[in-house]
């Protein structure tokens, strides 16, 4: 009986070792054309505005808001593709924003504090250049994968006051910072040319440093140093590319 055994299970092991010699997982398979050939163009980016406007408003434990801004962000981005399913090019960005806060309430456990008359206006200016890799499906021309690399950076202004207190008090800052981002993403051509893009940020490694002015006299400064591998979901953007020759 375990000469039968013996023998049935050498059949048996044998048998899975030949199909698994056998099955192939298509990872070796190359389409029988690129994703997005060389020498293909593409320009695209993303474009954003919002603004706000609160008449005694309450959020949580902060009553009587009356406040107004806006934001507003353009990022134009250019890429040259040097390889099948591989690209370099620019990314620009531009963000401005501004709060007016007249007046906002603050309660907790019978401790309250208000904020009156308080301004802020900053806009930000940021350059990277790009590298993306194209990871489709086999064969499926619709949809693919892409991973973005970046490395660039940015230059920020802004200035605050706050006249609510006994003393005005203005800020003056200005912060610089040097960045490699790696953001992965999905994309889907909704025409022959034309395709939405999602991506997110999953690592990056920065560094910053901020100079600033209070009421032209007092003078500060830091600087920061900020390196994470993870999803951040804050982090997400969707835009338009379009691709031609």
């Amino acid at each position: 009986m375990r000469k039968y055994l013996l023998i049935f299970s050498v059949l048996f092991l044998g048998a899975i070792s030949a199909g698994a010699q056998n099955f192939d997982r298509g990872y070796d398979k190359v389409p029988s054309s690129p994703f997005i050939a060389k020498g293909t163009w593409m320009a695209g980016g993303t474009l954003s505005y919002s603004q706000h406007v609160n008449e005694g408003h309450s959020i949580l434990l902060i009553n009587d808001i009356n406040s107004k801004g806006y934001n507003f962000s353009i990022n134009p981005k250019v890429l040259y593709m040097v390889k099948d399913n591989l690209g370099v090019g620019l990314k620009f960005s531009y963000d401005r924003g501004m709060l007016d806060l007249a007046t906002a309430n603050l309660s907790v456990a019978g401790v309250e504090m208000s904020a009156k008359d308080c301004y802020q206006i900053n806009h930000k200016y940021s350059v990277h250049a790009v590298g993306r890799a194209y990871i489709p499906f086999a064969n499926i021309r619709r949809f693919a994968l892409f991973a973005d690399v970046l490395l660039g950076g940015s230059f920020k202004q802004g200035k605050s006051f706050n006249a609510g207190a006994e003393y005005i008090y203005g800020t003056y800052q200005q912060s610089a910072t040097l960045e490699l981002a790696a953001n992965p993403g999905i994309m889907v051509f909704l025409s022959n040319n034309l395709s939405m893009e999602c991506n997110v940020g999953l690592f990056g490694v920065s560094y910053g440093w901020n100079n600033q002015v209070t009421n032209q006299v007092s003078t500060g400064g830091s600087d920061v140093t900020s390196a994470g591998f993870m999803v951040n979901l804050l982090s997400i953007g969707v835009g338009l590319s379009y691709y031609f020759l």
